[in-house]
């Protein structure tokens, strides 16, 4: 009574060798634009009343400086308003995905969407 045998008998698997281990996962271009634009949107308040002075006075150059020769104000001027435009843009309109507003369930009524 002592040799118990237990049914089914139940074997190891044999292992030939261990499983490779996961590379390291590399960040991906989402999680860094979303870092870029939270760090963005938190300075914001700041830049943009700094920056429009920034590009008014790069404007002023252009106007001063723009019959002299060997001088390219004009497309520091543009350079300077198409970077403000692109940085406004990135702020007041992209959102990253994980930062979308949730849709608000209709209410009903004359004017509920």
């Amino acid at each position: 009574m002592t040799n118990v045998i237990q049914f089914p008998i139940k074997r190891r698997p044999i292992r030939l060798a261990d499983p490779p281990t996961p590379l390291p996962e590399v960040p991906r271009m989402g999680k860094i634009v979303a870092v870029v634009w939270t760090i963005t949107v938190l300075l914001w308040t700041v830049a943009r009343f700094i920056l429009p002075m920034v590009v008014f006075w790069q404007f002023l150059r252009m106007v001063w400086f723009w019959d002299t020769p060997g001088r390219h104000e004009g497309l520091w001027f543009l350079a300077y308003f198409v970077g403000y435009s692109a940085l406004y843009w990135f702020v007041g309109v992209y959102r990253p995905k994980g930062f979308e507003e949730p849709r608000q369930p209709s209410r009903g009524g004359r004017n509920g969407r």
